[in-house]
């Protein structure tokens, strides 16, 4: 049988204030095409599909439009919760989704057999068992105690934890099915965007699982969270990426959804599919005096724009506005590092609030980047209150 595995659609994601809608509209609707032309059978949608936890109408409006393609074409659809989604939400709709064919898993399992869920080819003839795990937020997993006895005991909770509920949720594979994982989760050794809201670390810093805590018995992995395509070593585990470059620590990176046929008993078979409709975000480093041959050079794509000077300029960001409209970031530089101007005010209002948090971090600590595990349970307590407030 045939999947189309793909995630972090964040849907409703913004950048530096401008809606991304139409770009949303596109690439969905790519996937969407992909899925009836390659005559896939399910697709996997491994977390993060809105990029909040109260998503607009419109978002909502796209995911379900996608849905109902997909299903009358008689694709089945598994969909697990992100960090980004709201579990209460997807849980409180799955029913109804289910008699459509679709399955969607917000929160964790309570029982290792309510994790694995059945699928069929459209003809019949083929079945998978997929296991679902959706996103496992850290306070699930650790207490007071350990956070007390600092970060790396709770990371070694963290990690011991998904193991194990790795191991028992995948003994529901089945020797005459083939057999699935799809998780939203951290993976250590996995490498995210470098700049914009994200620096490339090895992921080891925070809050993961090692890559042995993989289940070898499974023939494919579909992980979510990940926004860079990559496989995580030899194994069968595949990070789809994102559909759009969502910041600029993305900037010039391809964008692709994963087709996988498997069969039971056999190893499975990947492929990647261009995802194309997005427009591009691309790093743009020039002297000042050289602006005016840069004018028309982009075409569309959103810009982040490095300024080398040899002295400070007034006005630096409306000046390069005047040439290249599409630069969203203007930094000034000079041999000995960057100064100047910073983006107008407003548009920090697009910023995820861990963003914020470590820009902020940086303006008060002399440039240094804020510890990843004390940025991971920022965003795990953010995440938890919005969800709280929620209506």
């Amino acid at each position: 049988m045939r999947l189309l595995h793909t995630s972090d659609w964040h849907l409703g994601r913004t950048i530096r204030n401008i809606s991304r809608q139409p770009e949303f509209e596109r690439v969905v609707q790519q996937v969407v095409d992909v899925a009836l032309d390659e005559h896939v059978d399910v697709v996997l949608l491994a977390g993060d599909t809105f990029d909040t936890f109260a998503p607009s109408p419109e978002c909502e409006r796209l995911l379900f439009d996608a849905l109902t393609q997909l299903l009358r074409a008689g694709v089945r659809v598994v969909s697990i919760a992100g960090n980004h989604d709201s579990a209460g939400h997807m849980d409180a709709l799955a029913g109804v989704l289910q008699i459509a064919g679709a399955r969607s898993v917000g929160s964790v399992p309570r029982r290792a057999a309510d994790a694995a869920i059945t699928v069929t080819s459209r003809d019949g003839s083929e079945a998978a068992t997929v296991v679902a795990l959706p996103w496992v937020p850290e306070r699930l997993t650790i207490d007071y105690d350990e956070l007390f006895a600092g970060p790396a005991a709770a990371m070694q909770r963290y990690a011991g934890r998904l193991e194990a509920a790795i191991a028992q949720i995948c003994s529901a594979f089945r020797d005459d099915t083939a057999n699935l994982l799809v998780a939203h989760l951290l993976v250590d050794k996995a490498v995210i965007g470098e700049g914009g809201g994200e620096r490339k670390l090895q992921i080891g810093q925070a809050f993961a699982v090692q890559p042995a805590s993989l289940p070898a018995t499974a023939q494919y992995i579909a992980l979510g969270h990940v926004h860079r395509r990559q496989r995580i070593g030899t194994s069968p585990a595949w990070y789809s990426g994102s559909l759009l470059q969502l910041d600029f620590g993305e900037a010039e990176q391809a964008k692709y959804v994963q087709l996988v046929d498997v069969q039971a008993g056999l190893p499975a078979q990947a492929r990647a599919v261009e995802i194309t409709g997005g427009r591009g975000l691309r790093n743009v480093r020039l002297r000042l005096e050289d602006l005016p041959q840069h004018a028309g050079r982009y075409g569309e794509d959103y810009l982040r724009v490095f300024v080398e000077l040899d002295a400070p300029v007034l006005s630096l960001y409306e000046r390069v506005r005047e040439v290249l409209p599409n630069a969203l970031d203007v930094k000034a530089e000079t041999a000995g590092g960057a100064f100047g101007e910073q983006p107008p005010r407003h548009e920090r209002r697009d910023l995820m609030p861990d963003q914020l948090l470590a820009r902020y971090y940086r303006e008060q600590h002399g440039g240094a980047e804020i510890q990843p595990e004390l940025l991971a349970l920022f965003t795990e307590l953010y995440n938890a209150e919005t969800q709280r407030a929620a209506p």
